[in-house]
């Protein structure tokens, strides 16, 4: 992760956008933080119903997929009654 000062980022464009293809890139900017998030060819609309900006971040959405793979691949645990109370206790 790198973070810029806004008159760097301004000054510097072309290689902080390129930077941000493999990288995080926090641009300050008076008292907040904006980064710059890649989104390929198209902007896609929010896959959350209530626009969580969770997914809004393509690396999130890839972690997801990548769980789903696993799930379908059989490498789970399930979680019953036994393991949950040896996990949590009994909440």
């Amino acid at each position: 992760m790198i973070v810029v000062s806004s008159r760097e980022f301004r000054d510097n464009q072309k290689k902080f956008f390129d930077l941000a293809e493999v990288q995080r890139v926090i641009i300050k900017r008076k008292n907040q933080f904006l980064e710059l998030v890649p989104r390929g060819d198209i902007i896609p609309e929010s896959v959350s119903p209530s626009n969580d900006p969770y997914f809004d971040d393509p690396r999130n959405i890839e972690h997801i997929e990548k769980g789903l793979e696993q799930a379908k691949q059989g490498k789970t645990v399930k979680l019953t009654t036994s393991l949950r109370e040896e996990l949590f206790g009994n909440v």
